[in-house]
């Protein structure tokens, strides 16, 4: 069985609280489908709520770190903190809101600006994913590894853009197409990012995805056995791959 930190298991803690809550409110969506702004007027609530559950947790587990989550509340930078939380208790918001059950709450930890630890948590599954550096990633208890498929027409990519409409995003996905292989977007960057990881998707793209969506997700590629690169548009983005087509997603992507 796998031997999580104390690091992680206050990750886990934090995450699980905050399942506890979003669940009951998922639960609700359903009802208010037919409203013009109920469902995303509840959702935003739900993601304040996760937020504070959030930063309640993990500022109390660890009172001389900060705690950065995009959306909420701000803190001021604290130059003097050399530990860093950075989450999202919605990673999939339009899916919550629409009552599609693809969405995890994400959780990275973060010394010296450098990612010591991910938790990528989608709790309608309780599919628990995590990482830690030099010491691999996991899905619940069970080590997880990228896939190993590299024949084109068996490869299936994920992709998530926050603008849909932008050119690059259709030549991208034209080209992957043209290639022979599959594309899925499903709407959560940090659980997308979890199933490279995992060895469902081989590889992954988004150009408009933010940073803080994609500390713990590059962790797990990383220690599963992948290749990641961020801050691929104007410091936003990420591509990664089971690191078998890393050629071919990048002269896809136009970067190589």
């Amino acid at each position: 069985m796998a031997v999580r930190s104390p690091v992680i298991n206050v990750m886990v803690t934090a995450a699980t609280k905050v399942a506890r809550a979003l669940n009951r409110d998922f639960g609700e969506i359903e009802q208010l489908q037919a409203s013009r702004s109920g469902s995303w007027d509840f959702t935003n609530r739900s993601f304040q709520h996760g937020a504070r559950i959030l930063r309640e947790t993990l500022s109390k587990a660890r009172p001389v770190s900060q705690v950065n989550i995009p959306g909420f509340s701000v803190e001021e930078p604290n130059s003097r903190a050399s530990e860093l939380w950075i989450a999202d208790p919605i990673s999939g918001k339009t899916n919550f809101a629409h009552g599609i059950p693809h969405f995890a709450v994400s959780i990275a930890y973060l010394t010296n600006s450098e990612t010591k630890s991910a938790v990528i948590y989608d709790f309608i599954n309780d599919n628990l994913y995590w990482a830690e550096k030099g010491a691999g990633a996991y899905r619940n208890d069970r080590r997880i590894r990228v896939s190993k498929r590299h024949n084109v027409s068996d490869l299936v990519f994920g992709n998530f853009e926050a603008q849909p409409d932008i050119d690059r995003c259709h030549t991208a996905q034209a080209g992957v197409a043209k290639m022979g292989s599959s594309v899925r977007i499903l709407g959560s960057p940090a659980l997308d990012l979890a199933l490279v990881a995992s060895g469902v998707f081989d590889g992954f793209w988004s150009f408009s995805a933010k940073p803080a969506e994609l500390s713990g997700g590059k962790l797990l590629i990383g220690e599963a056995g992948g290749f990641s690169q961020t801050g691929i548009c104007e410091n936003s983005g990420i591509a990664a791959s089971n690191g078998q087509n890393n050629t071919k997603l990048m002269e896809i992507l136009g970067l190589k």
